[in-house]
């Protein structure tokens, strides 16, 4: 959103800053149900353009003074949170319990033995963010029912999670090592064997050098 401020009125994006955080403020959070403002002062939000309405048409009447003591302001203000946090809090375990359930939906656990060859998602050297499948290494121990030590040939080991290694299985086919039980790319396909002569001489139609004599050819 803030990218977008900058594109839209240039040097001035500052002065939009304030109105930019109010929407985030006041719509409804997927998690909770209810907006960020609702949880911190227990009422529903209204904007400058709701209050000025209301003035105008007579709905509201603004006073220089408060309409009720602090301390029950207080109290009132309390009561409503408690009850905003209990509904936010019932509201988010659903919601949670659905995100798991999407999850879940087609996943499933994966199972390594000691001894099986395996390619590890780790990150480099660039940052966390720039992630790569290294390996083949050796599955050497199963540290819990989801985590394994993994030795990479590189002079130790590392104590990897099961989302982040993958089974190798390599097939040889002349020059070229495929994996034949990794499917997230689609079917992998083995190309025909083509032999090829050395001598570029032998392809070139007959017909481009027929003006040619025998030793020219």
């Amino acid at each position: 959103m803030l990218s977008h401020e900058v594109r839209q009125y240039g040097r001035q994006w500052h002065k939009y800053v304030p109105m930019m955080v109010w929407v985030l403020r006041e719509v409804l959070n997927a998690t909770t149900g209810v907006s960020p403002y609702l949880l911190v002062y227990g009422r529903i939000p209204r904007g400058l353009l709701a209050i000025l309405k209301e003035t105008w048409s007579g709905e509201r009447e603004v006073s220089l003074s408060l309409s009720q003591p602090v301390e029950e302001y207080l109290q009132d203000l309390r009561v409503k949170k408690e009850a905003m946090t209990q509904y936010a809090t019932d509201h988010t375990r659903k919601a949670q319990q659905g995100y798991v359930s999407r999850y879940n939906l087609r996943a499933r656990h994966k199972r390594f033995q000691v001894g099986d060859q395996v390619i590890v998602l780790a990150p480099e050297s660039g940052g966390i963010l720039l992630n790569k499948w290294k390996g083949p290494g050796v599955v050497k121990e199963k540290r819990s029912a989801n985590s394994y030590l993994i030795d990479l040939g590189d002079g130790g080991t590392r104590h990897v999670h099961a989302n982040k290694i993958r089974r190798f299985v390599a097939r040889v086919t002349g020059c070229a090592v495929v994996n034949n039980t990794d499917a997230d790319f689609g079917r992998v396909v083995t190309p025909a064997n083509v032999v090829v002569s050395d001598l570029s001489s032998t392809r070139i139609e007959a017909a481009k050098i027929e003006h040619l004599d025998a030793q020219q050819s």
